[in-house]
């Protein structure tokens, strides 16, 4: 009969040591070890008890730390997405959008004065230069052109799309700043 006590718990971890140290540890050898480390727990865990009680304010914030950083391993992926999205400024989004819109003969880019609220609200304005092109395929061409030039980026068409009279197309673009927004982006872009 064994003398010795151990968990399953024990036992794997018993396991994972003697891989490492490429040999058998024996009952003694690891009972010694597993009693001098639930030392070590029991005086760490009193430790951090009173830390707790001493400074609840700073245990809160380092609870929430651990939380965020578990959040971010669980969906990693994820994140990865979100580091990629481009944080445009009003003029940068300029830069990315008149190439793309030039090549498909769509001319005079303009922003409105932007509505800034939690986000930044502009309408843009740009005239058709391709007089043969009707206006649903108009409308349908710039949507999907400005949803393609500016995926990857903080700024989205709102839902009300685009609007075409005469030749000249408006609608309106939502830019976001902070992460929890740009996190909300990644998921709708993810499809998840």
């Amino acid at each position: 009969m064994n003398k010795y006590k151990f968990t399953d718990y024990d036992l794997k971890y018993r396991h994972c040591l003697e891989k490492e140290r490429g040999g058998k540890i024996s009952d003694e050898e690891f009972y010694k070890y597993i009693q001098k480390l639930r030392r070590w727990m029991k005086k760490f865990m009193k430790v951090v008890k009173e830390w707790v009680e001493e400074k609840p304010w700073e245990a809160e914030q380092l609870s929430r730390l651990v939380d965020s950083w578990e959040e971010e391993k669980k969906n990693k992926k994820l994140y990865e997405k979100l580091a990629k999205i481009k944080k445009l400024p009003i003029a940068g989004l300029k830069k990315v959008l008149i190439p793309v819109l030039e090549k498909q003969q769509y001319d005079k880019l303009e922003f409105s004065k932007p509505e800034i609220d939690r986000d930044v609200i502009i309408k843009l304005t740009v005239q058709d230069n391709k007089e043969d092109r009707e206006e649903y395929d108009s409308r349908s061409q710039l949507k999907k052109l400005l949803k393609q030039a500016i995926e990857n980026t903080n700024w989205r068409l709102m839902s009300e799309g685009v609007y075409y009279k005469l030749g000249i197309l408006t609608g309106k673009l939502r830019g976001y700043e902070n992460d929890e927004d740009l996190l909300k982006l990644a998921v709708k872009s993810n499809k998840l």
